[in-house]
């Protein structure tokens, strides 16, 4: 729960802003203690304003709110992390921005659970640092994966992928996912669904290891699997978090408009 203080100080990311009047910006972030909260940048689209840069999309601050009736003010902002290298991409940005969209739609603003939305922050933070730093398009999907997988976990959504949802045997080889049902069923089971989409072995134990390691950790999969391979587990995630979601992810289909 906020401070009942006139102010409070805490982390935050920047995932979405929209304009309030002629020269303020609301700025809606993802903060440390807090989980999602809004703030208005005061005078920010003036050419002399002290937030500046820093209250753009996707720059991690330190700031500071003064609490207000309707909306927070944002009274200053010290840059922690400004993730550069995600604007000189166009593959690097539309990944960060497709997390922000999750975050956004899946979080809540009265999130008053802090040692939760520490552990989204960090793994936020960590993982658009990884896709900055990435030095192609299979190590944005690697880290967006591993965000996917321990995003839905944090939020008590985790899929199943090593024991069947029906009849609780382990699974050795291939398997058959269910989207509505966030998991795998075994090859006897897969008629008492209505869809599910198969999942290969390799695929099975490959998002395994990317949702067990540590956020950080190499997997021995990873310089084993290739764009093309990725782009499937990371399809078949999105499908997934798309079903549980009450307004499913634009960022993607924006992009292959446009290009």
């Amino acid at each position: 729960m906020k401070s009942i203080k006139d102010s409070f100080t805490t982390d935050a990311i920047n995932i979405k802003t929209y304009p309030l009047g002629e020269y303020d910006n609301i700025v809606v972030m993802f903060s440390r203690q807090y989980g999602l909260i809004k703030g208005v940048a005061k005078g920010v689209k003036r050419p002399k304003s002290k937030l500046g840069a820093r209250m753009q999309m996707l720059v991690a601050n330190k700031i500071m709110l003064k609490n207000g009736r309707n909306f927070d003010t944002i009274c200053e902002a010290q840059a922690l992390n400004t993730f550069n290298k995600l604007r000189t991409n166009l593959d690097k940005l539309t990944y960060s921005m497709y997390l922000t969209e999750i975050i956004n739609v899946m979080c809540t603003d009265s999130d008053e659970d802090t040692q939760n939305n520490e552990r989204i922050y960090e793994l936020f933070y960590n993982v658009l640092d990884g896709i900055a730093n990435s030095l192609n398009k299979t190590e944005i999907f690697l880290n967006t994966i591993r965000f996917q997988l321990k995003f839905m976990t944090q939020i008590g959504y985790g899929a199943e992928f090593e024991t069947c949802l029906k009849c609780g045997c382990k699974i050795k080889d291939s398997a058959y996912f269910s989207v509505l049902s966030g998991g795998v069923v075994c090859s006897n089971c897969r008629y008492d669904f209505d869809t599910y989409i198969g999942l290969h072995k390799k695929i099975r134990e490959f998002l395994i290891a990317q949702q067990n390691c540590k956020y950080g950790e190499k997997t021995s999969y990873d310089n084993l699997v290739d764009e093309n391979f990725c782009e499937k587990c990371f399809l078949l995630l999105k499908k997934y978090i798309d079903s549980r979601s009450l307004h499913p992810t634009r960022t993607l289909k924006v992009l292959k408009e446009i290009t």
